[in-house]
C-alpha cells in the first residue's frame, strides 16, 4: 500500500514539476527569450518524447526563430501524438507555408497540397477556428491553380468565415474584390464594416486597408479622412502616422507628410518606412 502511495505521490510531483517548466517556457516565449525557451522545452522533451504540448510550443518557437523545417517537424510530431487539436494542424500550416516562401518552385509545388490539407484539418477538427479559415482563404487566394489555389473558394471561405466572425469575413471579402479589381464590391464591404465596426478600436486596421484602397483609386481627400481616423482610433501605433502621412505626400503636401512621418519616428525610432521617407524627403 505504502509503495502505491508513493508512486502515485511521485507522478503527482512530477507532473507538477512538468506543468511549471512548461508555463516557464511558455512566458519566456511571450517574452521572445527563444533560445531559452527552446532549451527549456528540448529538456522537457527529453524526458517524456510522447507530450504534444512540449512539441507543439518548441515547434512555436523554432517557428519563432525562423528555422522553420525544424518547427515543422515539431508540429508534425505533436500531431502524431494528439491528432485531434486543431492548433497542431494549423501552426504545422503555418510552418511549412513560411518554409515554401523562399523555397524552389518544386519544393513549392511539393508543399502546397499539404498546406492546404492541414489548413483543411484544422477545420474540419474545429469549423470555428477563424485562423484555419483565414488561412485556407490566404492559400486559395494566393497560390497558382495548378497547386490548389482558386478565387472561387477563397470567396466561398470567407462567406463562411463571416458566420463566425462577421467582421473578419466581410475584410476578407474587401482584400479579395481588391485582388479581383472589383472596385465597387470593395467598397460596398468597407461601407459595411465602417458603418457596423468603424469606432471599435481593436479594428483601427479597416482605416489603414480602406484608405490604401481610396489612394489607389485616386480619391486623396477621403483617403486622408481613413487615416485620420486610424490615428484616432489608435494614436500609439507609428504605422497610423505612417499612413497619414502617405495620404498628405499624395496630395503634395510634404510639410505635413514630414510632421506625420516624425511622429512615427518619435514612437518607434526603429519605425523603418517613416524612416526612410524623412530621410528622402529632407534630403
Amino acid at each position: 500500500m505504502k509503495k502505491i502511495l508513493f508512486t502515485v505521490l511521485f507522478l503527482s510531483i512530477a507532473s507538477m514539476n512538468f506543468s511549471q517548466d512548461l508555463n516557464s517556457a511558455k512566458n519566456l516565449l511571450q517574452n521572445n527569450n527563444l533560445s531559452d525557451a527552446k532549451s527549456l522545452l528540448e529538456k522537457l522533451i527529453s524526458n517524456d518524447k510522447n507530450n504534444a504540448e512540449a512539441h507543439f510550443y518548441l515547434g512555436k518557437t523554432l517557428l519563432r526563430m525562423k528555422e522553420y523545417e525544424d518547427a515543422s517537424d515539431e508540429f508534425e510530431t505533436a500531431i502524431k501524438i494528439n491528432w485531434n487539436n486543431a492548433d497542431y494542424h494549423f501552426w504545422f500550416a503555418q510552418a511549412m507555408g513560411q518554409d515554401a516562401v523562399n523555397s524552389s518552385i518544386f519544393t513549392k509545388m511539393k508543399l502546397a497540397p499539404r498546406i492546404k490539407d492541414e489548413y483543411m484539418k484544422t477545420v474540419q477538427i474545429n469549423p470555428a477556428h477563424v485562423q484555419g479559415r483565414m488561412g485556407l482563404i490566404g492559400f486559395y487566394r494566393m497560390a497558382p491553380g495548378i497547386m490548389g489555389g482558386s478565387m472561387e473558394r477563397a470567396y466561398s471561405e470567407a462567406k463562411i468565415l463571416i458566420g463566425y466572425d462577421e467582421k473578419l469575413g466581410h475584410y476578407q471579402l474587401a482584400t479579395l474584390y481588391i485582388a479581383d479589381k472589383n472596385i465597387g464590391k470593395a467598397e460596398e464591404e468597407f461601407k459595411f464594416l465602417e458603418n457596423k465596426y468603424g469606432s471599435a478600436k481593436d479594428f483601427s486596421g479597416l482605416y489603414n486597408e480602406y484608405g490604401y484602397f481610396l489612394l489607389n483609386n485616386k480619391r486623396i481627400i477621403e483617403a486622408i479622412q481613413k487615416f485620420k481616423k486610424q490615428v484616432e482610433l489608435d494614436p500609439n501605433n507609428p504605422n497610423s502616422y505612417d499612413s497619414l502621412g502617405d495620404g498628405y505626400l499624395a496630395a503634395g503636401n510634404k510639410t505635413e507628410a514630414i510632421a506625420q512621418f516624425k511622429k512615427a519616428v518619435e514612437l518607434d525610432p526603429n519605425f523603418t518606412a517613416s524612416k526612410k521617407k524623412l530621410k528622402d524627403l529632407t534630403k
